[in-house]
Parts: C-alpha cells; structure tokens; sequence
C-alpha cells in the first residue's frame, strides 16, 4: 500500500468519526493515557509500541489494510497506534495525538503531492493519477500511467497539460515559513501558489490548506477536478 493510500484512509477515519482534535494536551478522566503521555515523548515507533503492550497487553484489533493500525481499549477510550503517523487516543468525540509534533509550514508545504481523482461511484473511491514535486521555485508533474478508464474529467487538468515549470509561494496572512501547522485548525490556508508553465504562456494559482486532523495539506481550487494532498513530516517529533 502506498504512503499517501494510507494518508487517505486516515482522512477517511478522521472524517466518519468527525473529532475534535487536541495535540498531546492531556485527555481529561484517562489517568492511564495520561500517564502514558508523559513516558512516549522523544520515544520511537518501536519504543512507544513496546511501551503499550508491556502497560496495556496485545492490541485488542488491527483496523490496517496493508499495514498494521493497532488499538487498545483503554480508559473507556480507544487508543490506536499508527506506525507512520503517530499515536493517537479517542474519547467522547475528542481524538488527541498523544506525540508532541512540531512541523513548521516550509518543512512540510515542499515535497511530493500525490494526485488522484475525486471521489467516484457509490464508494466514493479515489484513483490514483501522478505525483506532484513541488519545490521552492519548480514544479513536475510524474504522471503514474495507471487508471485510464477514470480520466474523462481531466481534460483541463494544468499539471497533466503543462507538466514542467516554474513556481511562486507567498505564504497567507499570519503564517511565515517557521509557522507550526499544529497551529492552525483545520482548513486554514498556509500559501497561495502560482505554477507557470515552461512555455510561460500558462499559469495557474491555488491555495494550500492545512488539515491538523489527518496531518496533511491539500491543493484547493475553484472547479478542479482532482485531489493534490501531502502528509506533514513530523509524525513522531
């Protein structure tokens, strides 16, 4: 499975479940995680695992496909170890990542941005068109060459019409490069960006929104046809 496939599920999750979201600030009446809080900072995957079956035994499920996303039933919460992308404890509608995270907005806006098409059918399944690297004055487009019978919306597509060129950030209102997305709540926009094409007779510009629930960003613009999103960096510090 692929990383960004695994990002998507956690979206998904966080969506059906519909959280409120805390990082690592101490659930309320869960003295066991709590406590467990405090003996997982500055720990790895392995470590923060080894540290939950020696305190709360084997995992009571594996909800993972492809990969392992186990849970334990704890202090009438549900507590889920997720080997990429953290620990995370679910009670009463409020889901705390229980790792204390920093990923400044210049760490994580820069990378690769996997792109997929929106939602289709009656399972709302999105499929899997390329990859986007963006970086501080660049852009390509890597297109995956698969799912061809689900492209009839992506006529207008800019990255797969214009797959090479040039870029221009300007980060939004309130945030700079250092800015912590841990700090800002879900959909806040971190940059606008301008892609121009090698040929410079074709640009376009969309904003980059910050999600703190699933820890990714996300391409946004007006009547685009596909899904751009990336994973943060910093799951476990």
């Amino acid at each position: 499975m692929r990383a960004t496939e695994v990002l998507f599920a956690t979206i998904l999750l966080f969506m059906i479940f519909d959280p409120i979201l805390l990082f690592a600030e101490g659930p309320h009446e869960a003295p066991k995680i709590e406590s467990l809080t405090q003996e997982v900072q500055g720990k790895g995957p392995e470590a923060v695992r080894e540290l939950i079956v020696r305190r709360f035994g084997p995992p009571a499920r594996d909800i993972g496909s492809g990969i392992q996303i186990e849970q334990w039933d704890v202090d009438g919460g549900i507590l889920t170890f997720h080997p990429h992308q953290g620990l995370t404890f679910q009670k009463g509608g409020v889901a705390t990542r229980l790792i204390r995270t920093t990923n400044p907005a210049e760490l994580c806006l820069f990378g690769s941005y996997e792109m997929d098409t929106g939602p289709e059918g009656h399972s709302a399944m999105f499929y899997y068109l390329g990859d986007v690297s963006l970086s501080a004055g660049h852009y390509r487009f890597t297109d995956s060459g698969s799912n061809l019978d689900h492209r009839n919306k992506q006529q207008n597509n800019f990255f797969m019409m214009h797959p090479d060129g040039l870029v221009k950030v300007k980060y939004a209102s309130g945030v700079s490069a250092k800015t912590r997305l841990e700090d800002l709540s879900d959909g806040s926009p971190v940059a606008t960006v301008t892609f121009s094409a090698a040929n410079k007779r074709f640009s376009a510009t969309y904003r980059i929104v910050a999600n703190r629930s699933s820890m990714s960003l996300a391409l946004q613009g007006k009547g685009i046809p596909f899904q751009l999103t990336k994973g943060w960096v910093n799951y476990w510090r």
